[in-house]
């Protein structure tokens, strides 16, 4: 299915058919679905309705889960996770290829900017070439935050896959 998404054609089609996907802020009605896409062996989702640093999206066609977001504003006690952060944006692979992605994104480059936030970040795994494409193309760029190195290199000794941080800035530096 992946060779077919890469194709013109078949992004352009499948926009069209996709158009009527609807995206909105989670309720705790869209919990359970959640749950069962992420974690379908068992209950360990923790509702993060409850905590007003998290605002998560999610978007249906018809009935149907198709993709997932989420915007966490970290504080600095945080530290080295400080400030707005793209996290979560999961599509799932009967949608993937026509803008979903995309447009989840931008719902929360929207929120932050709305917020004020100066820049907006997130971790993405080196090797996922087509997020990091569809970041590229959302604006973000390749960044480091000294702090966090150690962490995403023990990552990659301990899972074989290491994470980047991506970085949009939203506010003209001064």
């Amino acid at each position: 299915m992946r060779r077919f998404q890469g194709w013109a054609l078949y992004r352009r089609i499948g926009r069209r058919i996709f158009s009527r996907v609807k995206i909105r802020e989670a309720t705790e009605a869209d919990k359970p679905a959640v749950q069962a896409w992420f974690n379908p062996q068992g209950p360990s989702y923790h509702p993060t309705h409850l905590n007003p640093l998290v605002t998560e999206w999610v978007a249906y066609r018809g009935r149907r889960l198709a993709g997932f977001i989420q915007l966490v504003r970290h504080p600095p006690e945080h530290f080295p996770y400080i400030g707005h952060w793209l996290f979560s944006l999961a599509v799932k692979p009967l949608h993937q290829g026509f803008g979903l992605g995309e447009k989840l994104s931008l719902v929360v480059i929207d929120r932050a900017l709305a917020e004020g936030a100066p820049r907006l970040d997130l971790l993405v795994n080196e090797d996922n070439d087509r997020a990091i494409r569809l970041y590229l193309k959302l604006g973000f760029e390749m960044h480091t935050i000294p702090e966090l190195e150690p962490q995403l290199e023990l990552e990659r000794e301990s899972t074989g896959r290491r994470r980047v941080v991506m970085r949009k800035q939203l506010a003209k530096l001064k």
